[in-house]
């Protein structure tokens, strides 16, 4: 059984002229703090990436007499 209300109803298409215009999202104003966190990231992995190489280029302290005297050969 088909409903007779809804057979009848005629539909209209909507056309494109109809359809409201798309807008592109304005964003709101950026966080001003934004470049004083990325600075902070790039500085912390300058320091870590300095350190990182002062240490692997760096003697070992407690080495013994042995190892040294094989590394001024």
């Amino acid at each position: 059984m088909t409903n007779p209300t809804a057979t009848a109803q005629t539909f209209t298409a909507q056309t494109f002229s109809a359809l409201p215009p798309i807008r592109m999202e304005t964003s709101g104003a950026a966080n001003p703090l934004r470049s004083v966190l990325v600075t902070v990231f790039v500085l912390k992995l300058a320091i870590a990436a300095f350190l990182i190489a002062t240490v692997s280029l760096a003697p070992p302290v407690s080495a013994n007499a042995h190892y040294t005297t094989l590394a001024s050969n």
